[in-house]
């Protein structure tokens, strides 16, 4: 029998995805420091002992980690802070199965969809004239599609270095930052 080879994506974040409460706790955390509470003021029907199960999950995971306790009115409020980027690479995404794939997947569109809904709804999402929305169909070859992943992936890890540093300038100015989403998507459609 062939001997096994190491797991090319961490197993605990396997785990740790494939809920979509966890997918929602960590994408939450990823954002900055929160506790349950918190937590569970951001996500619509879900009850605070089940995001707290969820925290206690991830926790045994390595996926998040207890940062502080606040005493206040009697009460003792938790924060948790992500451990580490959860961005898979694209090697570690196909090794995990198309099952697995898609609840994380269909977690993301929800979250998505509710962030392009409150935007609309709250009047934010035309607040800026230079704001970006397209949809372009194409019909590419296998070297077009590849073509287009490449430019999507760097892209994402532009947008991911101008957000580190315009943390740490805002930071250093006391600007308000100005919350947004940025949505990269490639997807193969059915039909021509």
């Amino acid at each position: 029998m062939a001997k096994r080879g190491p797991d090319l994506v961490d197993p605990r974040l396997v785990k740790a995805l494939e809920h979509p409460i966890r997918t929602e706790i960590l994408t939450i955390l990823r954002d900055g420091r929160s506790s349950p509470a918190r937590i569970q003021r951001r996500l619509e029907n879900v009850s605070l002992n089940l995001i707290s199960h969820h925290i206690k999950v991830l926790q045994e995971l390595g996926c998040v980690e207890l940062v502080e306790t606040i005493s206040k009115r009697g009460a003792t409020e938790h924060i948790y802070e992500a451990v580490g980027p959860f961005v898979l690479s694209d090697e570690e995404w196909r090794q995990i199965s198309p099952k697995l794939r898609q609840p994380v997947t269909a977690t993301i569109l929800r979250m998505l969809s509710n962030d392009l809904a409150r935007s609309i709804g709250g009047g934010k999402f035309d607040e800026f004239d230079d704001n970006h929305l397209s949809r372009t169909p194409l019909h590419v070859d296998e070297r077009g599609w590849s073509e287009v992943v490449d430019v999507l992936s760097r892209a994402l890890d532009e947008i991911l270095e101008i957000g580190s540093k315009s943390v740490k300038r805002t930071e250093a100015s006391g600007e308000p930052p100005v919350t947004m989403t940025v949505a990269i998507m490639q997807f193969p459609t059915a039909g021509s």
